[in-house]
């Protein structure tokens, strides 16, 4: 059996990091839970996942001025389907804007912090369910958990 999770690396500045501190705290006071920053990465992707592409493409525009990517690489672990999400969103950005150049999955990991740490109460909430890995229970036989 595979691990369930991998390791990310995001490459920031130091604005880069004050956005994904800032994206973790603003999680962890909505949820009211300590969480891990990789889960903080992974519900923002799942948050950036239902922004429409024309406004990821104008955000993607507006980063090219922010420098937050950086030499300063950060690793965070996260389950597989983070880089599947992130995949998506860069190919539907590439769709709606066949004449800029497709983004990195590194802009796209900092523009979901961006976004999450923007985002209010209910979305990231939403997010936050989604991100969640469905629970596996043992099946229960007559009031009983069975062996």
């Amino acid at each position: 059996m595979g691990r369930a999770t991998r390791t990310f690396k995001l490459r920031l500045s130091s604005a880069g990091m004050d956005v994904l501190i800032d994206s973790h705290c603003h999680l962890i006071r909505t949820t009211r839970c300590l969480l891990a920053w990789g889960t903080t990465l992974h519900v923002a992707v799942n948050y950036l996942d239902t922004v429409p592409a024309s406004a990821i493409v104008d955000s993607l525009n507006a980063l090219r001025a922010a420098p937050l990517s950086g030499s300063e690489e950060h690793h965070v672990g996260a389950p597989h389907r983070l880089w599947d999400i992130a995949s998506q969103i860069a190919e539907r950005v590439r769709r709606a804007a066949p004449d800029h150049e497709a983004p990195s999955l590194g802009s796209i990991y900092i523009l979901a912090l961006q976004h999450l740490a923007r985002a209010d109460g209910a979305q990231l909430l939403a997010a936050f369910e989604r991100a969640r890995p469905p629970v596996k229970r043992p099946p229960i036989a007559d009031g009983e958990i069975a062996e």
